[in-house]
């Protein structure tokens, strides 16, 4: 979303900038790689745009955590949360953070374990 410029790119970024402490599951880049490889594959975004994109993600001051202490929570979410959203919503909960998505399927589920901001 962050590299959209419709109001949804707007809403994300205003979010970004909002926030300065930032937390995720530290293969969080691999599946920021997969949208955008699937988004200029499907020319739904330009290269030069998702190349830059990709190269800002250092940049962003994310701190990553590794999802093994998370295992056993992710495990109890099972019947709600899918296998790759369950990372992000356990480690919401364990440090008492926002869950920051554009997925309403996500946000609904998740708002039984933490707090979410849907952005849509």
């Amino acid at each position: 979303m962050l590299i959209y410029s419709d109001e949804r790119g707007r809403k994300a970024r205003a979010v970004l900038a909002r926030d300065t402490e930032w937390a995720a599951p530290e293969h969080w880049k691999a599946e920021v790689f997969s949208v955008m490889r699937g988004l200029v594959l499907g020319n739904k975004v330009a290269e030069h745009r998702a190349l830059n994109a990709i190269g800002r993600l250092p940049q962003l001051g994310v701190d990553h955590v590794s999802p093994d202490g998370l295992l056993p929570r992710m495990w109890e979410m099972r019947a709600s949360i899918s296998a790759y959203d369950a990372p992000y919503v356990a480690l919401a909960e364990a440090r008492d953070l926002t869950l920051v998505t554009s997925d309403g399927r996500l946000a609904r589920a998740a708002t039984a374990y933490c707090r979410v901001e849907l952005v849509a």
